[in-house]
């Protein structure tokens, strides 16, 4: 008897490994368009609690990406007021 992995078990095994980390793609982005729902509303509490749920990656992620939004809506401003 032969112990060793098929190949269809070995491409099973990898496309599942490969959806477990979409998924965790998409928590990461359901979690960060949940905050900016928040902020957006001007909802602090609910802002807060997202934001202390999520970890210190997602945190350095999000508050770069909220740099860039943040320097890019000014600009587009700027250039509406020209």
């Amino acid at each position: 008897m032969n112990d060793e992995p098929t190949s269809e078990y070995k491409a099973f095994a990898k496309a599942m490994a490969d959806m477990q980390k979409a998924f965790v793609t998409v928590g990461r982005t359901f979690a960060a368009q949940g905050a900016m729902g928040w902020a957006y509303r001007g909802d602090v509490q609910g802002l807060t609690a997202t934001l202390d749920a999520m970890d210190a990656e997602l945190l350095t992620e999000l508050s770069a990406a909220a740099q860039l939004l943040g320097s890019e809506a000014d600009q587009a401003l700027a250039r509406k007021a020209a």
